[in-house]
């Protein structure tokens, strides 16, 4: 057997899989344009390289070559002896095309692929709109092309079922099985198959916007029905210059040998549509100044994408060309097409296998992969039956056993495969496994934080936690905690996860960072402490001087006990460090390692003189950059993550896909499992399309280098040290009630979920408001109409539950708890057209006063361009916080997801259903799939989080969290760090030695 005749079509088939699974994925498709044009190049070259060498050691043909026909007896229905064919009787005589039939076709396919490109940019700008695609449908319009066009004077032979002997039974096995038309029936499942697997895994979509009130929703799907026609036009065109390339080198034509084949002219059609990109860019170039940065700036993420597309489209492509040499055109693209259907069907089977979320009918995924099988069954059955192969097949022969072996074993494997990924409705809700495992964690949190009842005992749990000994001045810290009530007195994990990475450079390395980037005053603050007194230095504006003033008085509580240091507040919204993941895991396994003391050493307290080791640094080179007003996720949101997590390796371009596998790692089906995974970037590539900070922050500044920056929140994947924020301190919203405006029980209160805010994640410049979460919920709440998911009872009497598709409308009639949601303002972070489509599809409603939400019985809160500064008043009520959030705070940790409060994605998949448990839903005109109110875990989830407030989240334990961070910093900046620290005697006394020591 030819080797070749295995290795290209394994090739094309791997080809085909590794696109089909990595194009959606693919940072490519960041620049389309861009792509299209290097792979157009490339793919051209590589067809012009390859025919110019293959015509050069292509054997010439010979008229006296000889076909055997094979025995009837063998199994292959074949005639009974040997009956030689001519080559004249194996192929049809060829008719070449003229040269200007050839030059039409070649210039039609130039223009039809700059449509095609024209049509599939325009569609990629609102791909959010985009409706399932037709592609599957193109292998069929192929079969029945070929059918139609294939000269029907060929000699038969005499067992055919055109004969006049043969019967309607014959006849109808001939045309399935036979002949030319052998490839519409298995075209035909395949495209059916595909095309159903796409309805049923695409069914659950993106809350990104298609906004109802442009064009976009109407026009895409008309786009992309227009260039499905183009795409039926074009590969009807390449069917016919492929045949015919492959016809010419058959027949006795003569080849050229300068790569002008028919082959050949396609690939400089390839070239010729790639200059014509080239010279559309240079176009732009030169008429619009503004888009010279993008045409030419390319991150690494996108090259390296660029690079695998660049490789194996045309290598894939050649592996076609070679493939169809060898098994006909339709053999080859069947090969492809089956390749990519059978990856879709598996992808979509993998899906769901979560508490069967996403939802979508396995049972149905599974008939289309049989049906899929049946019809790869089939092609093979017709390849292996067939004897009118115009072009040489594999030399292997099935015999009728082992072709129903075959196919028995390809049904079994799809059959099992179904069952095997079946998951059948859940029983029990995943709420009620949530609310008890955050009643567990809650416990744990509680006792593992208060476990200390004396000073000693706290330093013992210090330093067993920690591995070494507290910072000087422990003991007045401690004497400052319990003086104020507090349960947390061992649990400060947040501040050592904050401060690690900074304990691997040496004090006078943090000492100058400090001095640098304050030199600059890019939005940052300073606060200097010297003697037992706070003082506010630098220039900032007014607008932002309110925070350090808070910080300022909330540090004046506790000065007196804190060594000499600047602190560098940011005064921004967003933090600003981040640090890519190599340096950043080189700083958390390099820190500090400090050595075992014993009490016998004694208590060694800061240098006396640190004041002089702070010094102000003039003309230091710039640390930050203007990152604000364009995507920023790639370049700060994910640097902190692996290389190999999915941020860093895919791009999810298609903004109207939902993305299960990303929600997957931190959720219990639709429902958020793991808060603090919930906000990591690593697994969530789809959150670069889903918040403002990602997708165009106002003022981002950031930079790459480990700085000391203090801020009041951050993102998963930086590194900006978190502190109690002034908003909160201060009571710039506070939460109040009075006469006019009380705060009832959990039962009297309307059953509403209720939201009222500005647009603050970020500006919207060319649609990005489109994926902000602000945008995303009202537009969700108020007029979304895509189908969404709720999980609700099956209505059976064994109390099973499953996830069902309704439209928004539908489910908001049924809800027992009303949605009301609007924005404030004018919408005014946004630019040109933005702020008119904005006006247009978003509710805008009446500004509130602060306490008038206490009417409701749940409140959703989501951050802005920074955290929230309402979720702790909104803690403090009788109400129930639904909270969905990026960032996160100093109290991290002390405050649990489905205890205190009820998390809800990013993507706001899961709302719907958990207003369904907690407010109960009904379906009274069906009469099945109830719901009954769970009024008892809402009012438990409403109490816990007041409580639990008041315990932990008072201004004193801002302040008692403060003074702690500001001890451990100011170890980490004294030059004698390794030596200082506050040590015990075994009878729980201060030991001393007369350095400083207190």
């Amino acid at each position: 057997m030819d080797r070749k005749a295995l290795l290209v079509p394994c090739g094309l088939v791997l080809g085909s899989s590794y696109l089909a699974t990595s194009i959606p994925t693919s940072f490519a498709l960041d620049r389309p344009l861009h792509t299209i044009a290097a792979v157009l190049l490339l793919s051209g070259l590589a067809t012009v390289a390859y025919e110019t060498r293959a015509a050069k050691t292509r054997r010439p043909h010979h008229q006296h070559d000889r076909y055997v026909a094979i025995p009837l007896q063998d199994g292959n229905g074949r005639p009974s002896s040997e009956e030689e064919w001519s080559s004249e009787e194996r192929s049809p005589q060829h008719r070449g095309l003229g040269q200007r039939a050839l030059a039409v076709m070649l210039a039609a396919l130039l223009c039809l692929l700059g449509a095609r490109i024209a049509l599939f940019h325009a569609v990629l700008q609102d791909v959010e709109c985009a409706g399932p695609q037709l592609t599957a449908f193109l292998p069929l319009v192929l079969a029945l092309f070929h059918a139609y066009r294939t000269p029907k004077d060929r000699p038969l032979p005499a067992w055919s079922a055109e004969s006049s002997s043969a019967t309607h039974l014959d006849r109808f096995v001939h045309f399935f099985l036979y002949g030319t038309t052998r490839y519409v029936l298995p075209s035909l499942l395949l495209a059916i198959s595909s095309f159903i697997t796409t309805l049923r895994t695409s069914v659950l979509r993106s809350t990104y916007i298609c906004p109802a009130s442009t064009s976009a929703a109407s026009l895409v799907p008309k786009l992309q029905f227009l260039g499905f026609l183009v795409d039926c036009v074009l590969v009807l065109l390449l069917y016919r210059l492929v045949d015919e390339g492959l016809s010419q080198s058959e027949t006795n034509c003569p080849e050229p040998k300068d790569g002008t084949t028919v082959h050949g002219l396609i690939g400089f059609t390839f070239i010729a549509s790639a200059i014509v990109l080239g010279i559309a860019g240079i176009v732009v170039y030169t008429a619009l100044p503004e888009h010279r940065e993008w045409l030419f700036s390319a991150p690494r993420e996108y090259l390296l994408g660029l690079l695998r597309l660049s490789l194996m489209i045309p290598l894939t492509m050649l592996c076609f060309l070679v493939s169809a040499r060898m098994y006909g055109v339709m053999g080859a693209v069947l090969i492809a097409a089956f390749s990519c259907a059978f990856i879709g069907v598996l992808r979509a089977l993998a899906m769901g296998v979560s508490y069967s979320f996403p939802p979508k009918s396995t049972a149905g995924v599974s008939l289309c992969l049989t049906l899929l099988t049946i019809a790869l069954v089939l092609q093979l059955v017709a390849d292996a039956i067939d004897s009118g192969q115009s072009r040489p097949k594999i030399p292997v022969r099935l015999g009728r056993n082992q072709t129903v072996s075959v196919v028995a074993l390809l049904v079994i494997f799809s059959i099992g495969v179904g069952v095997y990924r079946y998951q059948a409705p859940v029983m029990g809700h995943p709420i009620d496994t949530l609310l008890a495992a955050a009643d567990e964690q809650h416990q744990r949190w509680a006792f593992q934080a208060h476990q200390s009842k004396s000073l000693a005992q706290a330093v013992v749990r210090y330093q067993e936690r920690y591995a070494r000994d507290p910072p000087p001045h422990f003991d007045k810290w401690y004497e400052f905690a319990t003086n104020r009530d507090t349960i947390v007195i061992d649990d400060f994990d947040n501040i050592e996860e904050d401060l690690i990475p900074f304990s691997s450079l040496k004090p006078a390395e943090l000492r100058r960072r400090t001095a640098e980037i304050l030199a600059h005053n890019e939005d940052l603050g300073g606060i200097r402490i010297r003697d037992g007194k706070a003082e506010v230095f630098g220039s900032s504006r007014a607008e932002q001087k309110w925070v350090l003033d808070g910080m300022a008085r909330m540090i004046g509580k506790f000065v007196e006990f804190v060594p000499d240091m600047d602190l560098a507040f940011n005064l921004n919204d967003e933090p600003r460090v981040a640090v890519p993941y190599e340096q950043f895991q080189a700083a958390r396994m390099h820190h500090l390692h400090y050595p075992e003391h014993t009490a016998a050493d004694g208590t060694i307290d800061f240098r006396l003189d640190r004041a002089s080791t702070w010094t102000e640094i003039a003309g230091a080179p710039r640390v930050f950059d203007q990152a604000g007003r364009k995507p920023s996720f790639q370049t700060y949101g994910s640097v902190a993550c692996s290389p190999e997590s999915r941020a860093r390796k895919e791009r999810r371009w298609d903004t109207g896909a939902f993305c299960s596998a990303c929600s997957a790692p931190h959720s219990m089906g639709a429902f958020v499992a793991n808060w603090s995974l919930s906000a990591s970037p690593c697994h969530q590539p789809d959150l670069a399309n889903l918040h403002g900070f990602h997708l165009s922050p106002l003022g981002l500044s950031g930079t790459h280098d480990l700085v000391p920056i203090f801020s009041q929140s951050r993102a998963p994947g930086y590194a900006d040290i978190r502190y109690p924020s002034p908003w909160n301190y201060l009571d710039r919203q506070k939460y109040e009630f009075g006469e006019n405006f009380p705060d009832p029980n959990f039962a009297k209160k309307e059953n509403v979920l209720f939201w009222r805010g500005e647009a603050t994640e970020g500006i919207s410049i060319a649609g990005s408001w489109k994926g902000m979460l602000q945008q995303r919920f009202v537009h969700l709440v108020n007029n979304e109409t895509s189908r969404q998911p709720i999980f609700l009872p099956t209505g059976s009497k064994n109390g099973r539950l499953e996830y069902a598709m309704e439209y928004p409308e539908e489910i908001k009639e049924r809800l027992e708890t009303k949605l009301d949601a609007r924005f404030v303002g004018d919408l005014a972070r946004c630019e040109g057209q933005d702020c008119v489509d904005q006006k247009l599809e978003l509710w805008l409603g009446k500004d509130v006063d602060f306490k008038d939400h206490w009417r409701y019985r749940y409140l959703f809160d989501t951050d802005g361009a920074g955290s929230s500064g309402r979720f702790l008043p909104f803690l403090q009520s009788n109400s129930v916080v639904f909270k969905t959030a990026l960032f996160r705070e100093w109290y991290e940790g002390r405050v649990i997801a489905w205890k205190h409060f009820v998390p809800v994605d990013s993507r706001l998949h899961d709302l719907f259903s958990s207003l369904a448990y907690f407010g109960g839903y009904s379906l009274k005109d069906k009469g099945k799939r109830t719901m009954e109110p769970k009024d008892k875990q809402a009012e438990a989830i409403a109490r816990n989080g007041k409580v639990w407030t008041e315990k932990v989240l008072r201004k004193e334990d801002m302040e008692i969290y403060m003074f702690r961070l500001l001890l451990e910093w100011g170890r980490l900046t004294d030059d004698r760090r390794k030596d200082v620290g506050f040590r015990m005697d075994t009878k729980g006394r201060k030991g001393k030695d007369g350095k400083g020591a207190t």
